[in-house]
This record gives C-alpha cells, sequence and structure tokens, in this order.
C-alpha cells in the first residue's frame, strides 16, 4: 500500500512539475510577443490617434451632410516619423533608426539619389506609406 502510495505521489509531482514548466514556457514566448506588439503600438501611436480624429471628422462630415470622400482615409495618410539614418543599400533601401529600434523602408529612385549623399548618423524626419518612404528631409 505504501509503495502504491509513493507511485501516485511520484506521478502527480512529475506531472505538476511539467504542467508548471509549459506554462512558464509558454509565458515567455507570449511575453517576447507581446513586447514586439507593444513596439509595434508605440510605432503607430500617432497613426492611431490619427485614427480616432479622422472617425469623429467623418462622423461631423455626415452630419453636417458633406462627403466623407474629401477627407483622407488614414489608410491613404502618410505617417511622419523622425529617426538617424543609417544607410541606403543598392536595392534602394534605407534603414533608419527610430524609437523603437532600425527599421528599413523602399525608396523611389530619386529619393535614393538624394539621401546617397547623406553621412550616416543624420538626423532625419521622413513621411512613408506601407513601408515606401514618400518624403525625407534632414531635421
Amino acid at each position: 500500500m505504501k509503495n502504491n502510495l509513493v507511485k501516485k505521489l511520484s506521478i502527480i509531482v512529475v506531472v505538476l512539475s511539467l504542467t508548471i514548466l509549459g506554462t512558464a514556457c509558454g509565458n515567455s514566448n507570449n511575453n517576447a510577443a507581446d513586447n514586439t506588439s507593444a513596439k509595434a503600438s508605440n510605432s503607430n501611436a500617432a497613426a492611431n490617434n490619427a485614427a480616432a480624429d479622422n472617425s469623429s471628422s467623418d462622423s461631423a462630415a455626415a452630419n453636417t451632410g458633406s462627403s466623407t470622400d474629401e477627407a483622407v482615409s488614414q489608410e491613404d495618410a502618410p505617417v511622419v516619423m523622425s529617426g538617424v539614418f543609417n544607410g541606403i543599400n543598392a536595392d534602394k533601401t534605407i534603414e533608419i533608426e527610430t524609437g523603437v529600434g532600425p527599421l528599413s523602408y523602399q525608396l523611389s529612385a530619386e529619393l535614393a539619389d538624394k539621401v546617397s549623399k547623406w553621412e550616416q548618423g543624420t538626423k532625419v524626419k521622413f513621411e512613408y506609406k506601407e513601408n515606401t518612404i514618400t518624403t525625407i528631409d534632414k531635421e
């Protein structure tokens, strides 16, 4: 009887240990995903605020009878950011160090020619839509 009890307790300890281990490992992976999404949320904070402003202006436009087509939707509006120019690649990809870390963006041929003359470490202000910079200037 005593052997049976020891076996059952051993099995219970192993199962509980595996459960705790599985929970701990699962939480660390989720925390990494949460941190990544928190960084992405920080980089889009201005976009989210603008979306709320656009929603208010859209409903106000509907109440006044004016067309909502005149208002620029959030998806069409470029995002304005600033950072430090890290360099440009041959494929017209630029890297900019921002508050959330280094980010890469595509450039048009004209903008690539413009920034290719800049030194690494130059502070820049830029607008982008969908990973493509539309305007960029030195700060």
